[in-house]
């Protein structure tokens, strides 16, 4: 029995049906051979569209997560870091990405004015505890419509030149934040990365971290 409505007409299986069945043994065989091809090279397209990144994911006590393709690897996070991404020990030019929770004072109105409030003290901070600080930049950004506040900087660490980028990121949204993340990303100068510009900002694991960083445990 039909479960289309009779104004509609037949369905599709009702059409062709009785002509299928009318064709050869032999041409049947080879209309189900071809329709089998066409499913499993559509199961393969739509396996290949999936993204086969590695993903990491902190629950707690912000919730975040991320892509991260090679080199970086996931290692033990340090101090109270809760993510550290970072390359092989063997890779000729060092880079890292580590991400730790960010507490935001009591405040009113823009979370972006208060956290260009606390970049003054946080650079000052730096150029005590950086071997070699020296402050390149610093302003406003968005990453997936997460509002940040961006630090860029060089520095001398294990006698080579590093290029930084440390970014106060909170969620956007209505409500205004009170937590957020505080992201340090680091680079050895290397002809990929030759200025401090470079950094996160070319095609690159770097770039896919910052740039998949969403605030919550899904991925759109």
């Amino acid at each position: 029995m039909s479960v289309v409505r009779p104004e509609f007409g037949p369905t599709l299986p009702e059409l062709i049906g009785p002509r299928v069945r009318a064709l050869p043994r032999a041409v049947r065989a080879l209309v189900a051979l071809a329709a089998l091809i066409v499913l499993a090279a559509a199961a393969l397209l739509l396996r290949d569209g999936r993204d086969t990144r590695p993903h990491a994911v902190v629950h707690a006590p912000v919730a975040f997560n991320l892509l991260y393709p090679k080199p970086l690897e996931r290692v033990t996070p340090r101090g109270r870091e809760t993510l550290r991404l970072q390359t092989p020990a063997e890779f000729a030019a060092p880079q890292s990405f580590a991400v730790t929770p960010l507490e935001l004072p009591p405040y009113r109105g823009d979370a972006g004015a208060v956290l260009l409030g606390m970049s003054g003290p946080l650079i000052a901070r730096m150029s005590r505890t950086i071997p070699g600080f020296v402050w390149r930049a610093d302003g406003r950004v968005n990453y997936n419509r997460q509002p940040g506040y961006e630090i860029q900087f060089q520095a001398k660490i294990g006698g080579r030149t590093m290029y930084g980028r440390r970014t106060l990121l909170v969620p956007g949204g209505d409500a205004p934040p009170r937590a957020g993340v505080d992201i340090m990303i680091l680079a050895a100068r290397s002809p990929a990365v030759p200025n401090v510009n470079a950094v996160a900002s070319k095609a690159g694991a770097l770039k896919t971290a910052i740039r998949s960083f969403r605030f919550g445990t899904e991925r759109p």
